[in-house]
């Protein structure tokens, strides 16, 4: 029998002339081959079985699961020739559980959520006493995919589906089914599970740690083995002097960027974005995709990868790169502030030099009319970066009175909820309404709890305990993972991608995982300042929701490798993404806290993915494939880095774009390769 909160009732919508029909089940058949339901469609015989696992000792304490087969068979008469191009199990909720995560979104009828978004995949319910999920069978797909497989849950009918089906990317991005027929003399399978706990005493809203741990025990742990910290090091390092000879050698004509502000102040850093064809030497070197700019921004953080070119110059002996990580230091510092807020946007001149060109208090990833706002992310990352800089590199002077004088104005900002909004006008003159309750506030907590260490003073663990709060009582119980990049990036909002709304067919907010990265972040910087348990647990929490978007397998539709890598939200579906070298930090910190052997797995494939989409030989595999896309590389360019796989913004070739950002690339990867080194 079905699992309780289901119901009785399962159904099967069959594709067939160029519409969905549902299937009745057939009694004798059912009778006859033991299958729990079957039916017939289109001449094909279908069954479904279902069989309960046993338990596998403590880690199946209050679980239960139950795996689905489903197979179509091919007609018994004639030429024995299945024609098919769709089929789908469905089941109905009859429950009071609500579903609080699904792993994609699928807002307007005919969307699914395409196996393309399937990184940990799950879609999850509760209700107070019980969670349960739906989980694909990835190793099944795995060992065979023949037709792409589609799941969903809508909250009009309550009905959750899994089944075959081909789909096709629309919009930016979605999932839109597009059936199409197929012949074929053998039987089609497909598996999942359904898998549900019972909830513990107190146990918070959303707490998927259960889903988790299922899904890194069936999947995960086979895949991401520990190699062990030396080996992966030793590993990893041709990839940190690949990025580096790129950027500040055999491209640097194009990449590096030195100038002098108007102060007489010498600056430099890798400019933001680098096309494919800008290589020297070519004759497109000024050939820009976006304004030519610098950033110390959330994503692009010049300051963050110099952190990783400083370390590493020193240690192999580099003073030029020791002096180019000093300027780009100048160049964080130079941003001018006003009652300590200040600027992390250089944009060169119309004419194209720098000498011409201008700062924005916010860069272009912002809603309209936000050039002038402060954006509080950007700050707080900066200043974090400047105080990890002081700690680890060098105590320059400059650094504390810049990151206090911020500090300062950031605690007359904060709310009485414990809250900062996202934009201020920094002459205060205004407010953003965008983002005013949102996982941003999980950064300000990374840098007032930081600087507390550095320069201990009780208000500020004060109010970086109090944000804390707030993000644990307001954000983590709704899954509001909303930041700037929900809305405002590639994935823009629409019709049914609204701020601060919840997407109707699911019930469920738009999220990025990046606010969940800041979280995790902010509940053990929590942990630290109050030696509280109760923070890392949260953290804990927090970090199992990250865990959902990264990738515990190899997907097989993709050419590239995968497993370790993160995806980026429940509207777009890039793998492979430059988010995975932060997040490899931030697992290994919960490693060393909590002694989690699946932490420092998680960690470590997190570092190694980042380096995935590099062009070099140690890449085999991609390598070929920028080469057919970019047939102009060579071993000069070994290090070009793109941010992620399978971007749809209109310019991939077999899923590979045709730009690098270095600080959202290898730069990033590199820095965090410094980090994980520094142990």
């Amino acid at each position: 029998m079905l699992p309780l909160w289901l119901g009785e009732k399962i159904g099967l919508l069959w594709h067939e002339g160029g519409r969905w029909r549902e299937i009745a089940p057939s009694v004798a058949r059912h009778e006859r081959r033991g299958a729990f339901w079957a039916a017939d469609a289109g001449g094909a015989e279908i069954e479904v079985e279902l069989a309960w696992e046993k338990g596998d000792g403590e880690a199946s304490i209050g679980r239960r699961a139950a795996a689905i087969q489903v197979t179509v068979l091919p007609p018994a008469g004639g030429d024995g020739t299945l024609k098919f191009s769709g089929a789908q199990v469905y089941l109905v909720n009859e429950s009071s559980l609500e579903c609080v995560w699904k792993p994609h979104l699928s807002p307007l009828e005919g969307m699914v959520v395409g196996d393309k978004a399937f990184r940990s995949p799950a879609i999850v319910f509760e209700d107070e006493r019980i969670m349960a999920a739906l989980v694909p069978d990835l190793a099944s797909i795995e060992g065979g995919r023949d037709v792409p497989h589609v799941m969903d849950y809508t909250v009009q009918d309550r009905r959750l589906t899994y089944g075959l089906c081909e789909y096709e990317e629309t919009g930016h991005v979605y999932h839109e089914l597009k059936p199409r027929e197929i012949e074929r003399s053998e039987p089609l399978r497909f598996r999942f599970c359904l898998v549900e706990w019972e909830k513990t005493a107190g146990q918070r809203k959303r707490d998927l740690r259960a889903v988790e741990r299922f899904l890194w025990q069936r999947f995960g742990c086979g895949n991401m083995p520990v190699s062990g910290n030396d080996e992966l090091l030793r590993s990893l390092e041709p990839y940190a002097d690949y990025a580096y000879g790129w950027a500040l050698d055999r491209w640097r004509d194009v990449a590096w960027q030195q100038f002098r502000m108007p102060d007489g102040t010498e600056v430099g850093g890798v400019v933001f974005i680098v096309r494919a064809r800008q290589k020297p030497g070519l004759g497109y070197e000024e050939e820009w995709r976006e304004p030519k700019s610098l950033w110390n921004q959330a994503w692009f953080c010049s300051l963050r990868s110099a952190y990783g070119y400083a370390l590493r110059g020193k240690e192999q002996g580099r003073a030029d790169w020791m002096e180019k990580a000093e300027l780009a230091l100048n160049f964080a510092l130079s941003a001018p502030q006003t009652d300590g807020l200040f600027p992390g946007y250089y944009q060169a001149g119309e004419d194209g030099r720098w000498e011409t060109g201008r700062w924005y208090m916010s860069g272009p990833r912002r809603p309209a009319g936000h050039e002038e706002h402060a954006h509080l992310l950007d700050a707080s990352w900066t200043c974090w970066w400047l105080l990890k800089w002081y700690r680890d590199i060098r105590a320059d002077e400059r650094i504390l009175p810049f990151v206090i004088r911020y500090a300062e104005r950031l605690l007359k900002l904060q709310r009485d909820d414990g809250g900062f909004p996202a934009w201020v006008r920094a002459d205060g003159s205004g407010t953003s309404p965008f983002l005013t309750e949102s996982p941003e506030t999980s950064a300000h907590v990374m840098l007032l709890g930081l600087l507390n260490r550095l320069r201990p003073d009780k208000r500020y663990a004060a109010s970086a305990l109090r944000a804390a709060g707030f993000v644990a009582e307001s954000i983590m119980p709704e899954g509001r993972w909303e930041d700037f990049e929900t809305y405002w990036s590639c994935s823009k909002q629409w019709e049914c991608k609204q701020f601060g709304e919840k997407d109707a067919r699911s019930g469920l907010y738009n999220q990025c995982s990046f606010g969940i990265y800041w979280t995790a972040e902010a509940m053990k910087e929590a942990y630290t300042l109050s030696g509280d348990a109760e923070w890392l647990d949260l953290g804990e929490q927090a970090l199992a929701e990250a865990s959902l978007y990264q990738q515990i397998w190899q997907a097989p539709f993709f050419p590239v490798p995968t497993v370790g890598g993160f995806g980026v939200m429940t509207s777009d579906d890039e793998w492979n993404d430059a988010r995975q070298s932060l997040f490899a930090l931030t697992y290994l910190d919960y490693y060393r806290l909590t002694g989690n052997e699946s932490y420092r797995a998680r960690a470590e494939w997190a570092l190694r993915a980042s380096f995935y989409m590099m062009y070099c030989p140690e890449n085999a595999g991609v390598k070929a494939i920028y080469e057919r896309v970019h047939p102009h590389f060579d071993e000069r360019d070994y290090g070009f880095h793109m941010e992620n796989f399978n971007h749809h913004d209109g310019t991939p070739v077999d899923g590979l774009g045709e730009f690098t950002i270095f600080d959202w690339g290898c730069g990033a990867a590199a820095a965090s390769l410094a980090e994980f080194k520094r142990g």
